[in-house]
């Protein structure tokens, strides 16, 4: 597309295009809607410059809080990108409001992320900065790639971003990652790494979320389970699946997550739950799932749900402390009465006392 060199310029092709003019043709229907989105509904100016506005401190943490394992695990892939595309760029991941949690970038890139508002706690919505990557993939609920011009706001319009959308296992759209630069990127390369970190972090934080449910990992091919392309069901002691990944959806021949989310596992491979349980009870090695309907065969590994040890320890050592120190004070701090007491060897009394950093004190 032509480079516009003056706001004035960018301001008429969006106005010809949004009316249906010569150059409308040359744009896709999506970024023309977006245009019109932003005339139309948020009262946006092409030309005009426009600060992204911010939150701060304990909202913007707060926000980080609510996106559970997405924030940690993105901050991984948003560096392995970085190091990836090794160019101008910046790697950003917003939440469902296009707030910016989280931004990395590669230093050649910073004066020019700095001008253009990329730093977290910034809003990157549509409404606030008009069409572009973050803003507009958040509106579609699909990935975008906004090749500079295309951006609504002339001050934007030497950026270049691809977006692609982060959505929980219930399919709830929660965020998007987005990778911006001031060269021009190509858009099958450029959509298909972000799209792989994008469902590294969905799979990741979905099996973070659900430890304590049955997770039912599963693939066409025996060697692809508990890689990036494995199905994800997590369900509870009922069978009652409560999260899945996109992958899922698909090896299961559905098309969205309302068709699976609340449904049970019996239904969705036609055996009874005891026969997927008895999965967790076989080799660690995927095995073949039960088919339903001549259906894709698929090989699984269930995973039991996980023993909350941190929350349980806790308690148990709070509790181990507590009775050690009563029956000390009790004993006046005689270890060998206390010991006897407690029937254990004096050896494994000051093994505990260590342990708990309890020591012998004297009051007043």
């Amino acid at each position: 597309m032509p480079t516009l060199h003056t706001p004035l310029r960018h301001a008429r092709l969006i106005e010809d295009v949004v009316r249906g003019g010569r150059a409308a043709e040359r744009y896709d229907p999506r970024i023309r809607d977006s245009w019109q989105r932003c005339l139309a509904d948020y009262a946006l100016q092409p030309s005009a410059k426009r600060q992204p506005t911010m939150v701060r401190g304990a909202e913007l943490r707060e926000r980080r809080e609510r996106s559970g394992a997405i924030y940690p695990i993105a901050q991984i892939e948003m560096r392995t990108l970085t190091q990836l595309l090794n160019a101008p760029v910046g790697v950003m991941l917003t939440d469902g409001d296009g707030v910016i949690l989280g931004y990395c970038g590669d230093p050649s890139f910073a004066e020019m992320a700095a001008r253009a508002g990329f730093r977290e706690g910034a809003i990157w919505s549509e409404a606030e900065q008009g069409t572009n990557g973050m803003g507009t993939c958040l509106a579609l609920g699909t990935p975008v790639l906004i090749d500079g011009p295309e951006h609504f706001l002339s001050q934007n319009a030497g950026l270049t971003c691809c977006a692609a959308p982060i959505v929980d296992g219930r399919g709830q759209l929660v965020g998007t990652l987005n990778i911006s630069g001031r060269l021009q990127l190509s858009a099958g390369p450029t959509q298909a790494l972000v799209s792989l970190a994008v469902q590294n972090i969905e799979n990741r934080a979905l099996l973070e979320a659900h430890r304590r449910h049955h997770l039912l990992r599963f693939h066409p091919h025996r060697e692809f389970v508990s890689t990036a392309g494995e199905g994800l069901l997590a369900f509870d002691d009922n069978g009652r699946v409560l999260a899945a990944n996109r992958s899922a959806l698909g090896w299961l021949d559905r098309s969205s997550h309302v068709e699976v989310h609340g449904t049970t596992v019996e239904s969705l491979f036609g055996c009874k739950l005891e026969r997927l349980l008895a999965l967790s009870r076989s080799s660690a090695h995927a095995l073949p799932l039960p088919q339903r309907d001549g259906g894709l065969l698929c090989y699984g590994i269930l995973q039991s749900p996980a023993t909350p040890r941190l929350e349980l320890a806790r308690p148990l050592a709070d509790a181990e402390r507590e009775a050690l120190r009563e029956t000390l004070e009790r004993c006046r701090w005689n270890v060998s009465v206390a010991a006897a007491q407690l029937a254990i060897s004096r050896r494994t009394l000051y093994r505990k006392l260590e342990r708990h950093g309890l020591q012998r004190y004297r009051a007043g």
